[in-house]
């Protein structure tokens, strides 16, 4: 394969410059440890976040998402089924929690 092959297929897979440019790296990526999305913070309150799958988190964003450290948590999704399963096993067991 020729370099201009290889460079034709970084440019059209690569995001636009100005979204490069823009982009900050966190520290941190937020992966859910059950469905497996990235939290993408859109500003700086909590509320303001959104969860995304990493196919997308890596288009918008350019980035190999190996180059990051994990950390995992839950989507709000996630945690409240994790909390409604919680809740049916102390129910069925008679245990408190």
């Amino acid at each position: 394969m020729s370099l201009g092959k290889l460079v034709g297929q970084t440019t059209r897979e690569a995001p636009s410059a100005p979204l490069r440019e823009t982009f900050i790296a966190p520290e941190l990526l937020h992966v859910c440890f059950l469905c497996g999305h990235i939290r993408e913070e859109t500003g700086t309150s909590p509320d303001r976040e959104h969860w995304v799958t990493p196919r997308t988190y890596r288009k918008s964003h350019g980035v190999n998402l190996a180059d990051f450290p994990l950390t995992h948590t839950y989507c709000p999704t996630c945690f409240t089924k994790f909390q409604e399963t919680l809740r049916e096993y102390f129910r069925k067991t008679g245990r408190s929690h």
